[in-house]
């Protein structure tokens, strides 16, 4: 398989590392995880205006029509930036409506999202927080116009942004992937919380909360599909930004050794820190090729759920490690809040069990192999 990138995708990784290094410092991370949602908005609307939030929705709805291989060049971007955009729960959600929606909610919604009017997110984790989703708690009734919703959705990215979130529900004792309105919508509340990873996160609360029977994206065995496809693509994402946040903890962690001196010479010359850091950049490298051999079997018509695995099993391991590592390499001043590193880490656990940790993918990968 050829990692190489194309002459396109080489020139989405320059756009992306220009735009993140002059509008997504380490101060505006700072400021997001301090609780400043201006910068949240101010940097997603530069990101709408260079044609991201429209970068996988098709050309006839108003988007660019990217691949998903071609997204995942500027998500690993984002990750190694640490950038507090919802650029990965736009794009898989989009990508569930293009697939699954009916022509009318594609026709409507698609040209918005591409625009940035539009904003959904993915809302499917409740109380067990289990990435299982086939069973969800939240209920429902519909009739021939509307559906009726009650219940909770916990750990939802970027709540308090989106105008819309892109729900599990049982329904009639039907599972059912439905999309709902959230922007100062009825019956819908937000508890805000203070999130490991730094980015706005909140639990939604539905209370009797009625959307358009049209709403309704798929049901029974075709929500299961949608279902297992938003999941995914939601873990190779996650797992294309922990590789990029990995080579980043890597560049951060040989600067360090090359300037900081012990003993009347740099630490990089001590042989314990020099295999850290070929142990460090090795492990990047690896994730990395599963993760665009996964992302590549994503951009046909279907996608391989073994490749998927594989590359979110490694990430969410993996790179934690890579952090722990870095903090040891960098000796005390790595633990202190000052210091920028606690910032990968922070992001490197919780992105470790978005879209499923390790054992959930275990245990997905150990029924495709048949073991």
């Amino acid at each position: 398989m050829d990692f190489g990138l194309s002459e396109t995708q080489e020139l989405i990784r320059s756009t992306a590392r220009e735009f993140f290094a002059s509008s997504s410092s380490l101060e505006v991370v700072r400021n997001v995880a301090d609780g400043n949602s201006d910068a949240v908005t101010k940097l997603w609307d530069e990101a709408v205006a260079l044609g991201w939030s429209g970068f996988t929705v098709p050309e006839p709805f108003g988007g660019t029509g990217f691949s998903f291989e071609d997204l995942i060049v500027l998500i690993e971007e984002a990750g190694a930036a640490l950038a507090p955009i919802p650029i990965v729960e736009s794009a898989i959600t989009s990508s569930a409506l293009d697939k699954y929606a009916a022509d009318e909610i594609k026709s409507e919604l698609l040209p918005q999202i591409a625009t940035g009017d539009v904003l959904i997110t993915p809302a499917v984790i409740e109380r067990d927080a289990s990435w299982n989703l086939t069973t969800p708690h939240m209920a429902g009734t519909s009739s021939d116009a509307s559906v009726v919703l009650s219940g909770e959705k916990r750990f939802v990215n970027f709540a308090d942004q989106a105008t819309h979130a892109l729900v599990t529900a049982n329904i009639n004792n039907e599972l059912a992937l439905i999309l709902v309105p959230v922007w100062n919508s009825e019956g819908v509340s937000k508890t805000s919380l203070k999130a490991t990873s730094g980015v706005p996160v909140a639990n939604l609360t539905f209370n009797e909360v009625a959307v358009a029977a049209s709403n309704v994206v798929a049901t029974g065995e075709t929500a299961k599909l949608a279902i297992a496809e938003l999941v995914s693509l939601g873990a190779v994402a996650r797992a294309a930004q922990l590789a990029g946040l990995g080579r980043k903890v890597v560049e951060i962690s040989t600067e360090y050794a090359k300037s900081r001196e012990q003993f009347g010479k740099p630490i990089g010359t001590f042989q314990a820190i020099q295999h850290y850091l070929a142990e460090m950049a090795t492990t990047v490298k690896q994730v990395n090729h599963l993760v665009y051999a996964a992302a590549s079997s994503s951009s046909q018509d279907s996608y391989s759920a073994e490749y998927v695995s594989r590359a979110k099993i490694a990430a969410s391991e993996k790179i934690p490690e890579v952090c722990w590592k870095a903090h040891q390499s960098h000796g005390a001043i790595g633990f202190t809040w000052e210091h920028d590193l606690h910032l990968y880490t922070r992001r490197a656990i919780a992105w470790k069990t978005d879209y499923g940790d390790s054992t959930f993918h275990k245990h997905n990968l150990s029924r495709l192999l048949g073991l």
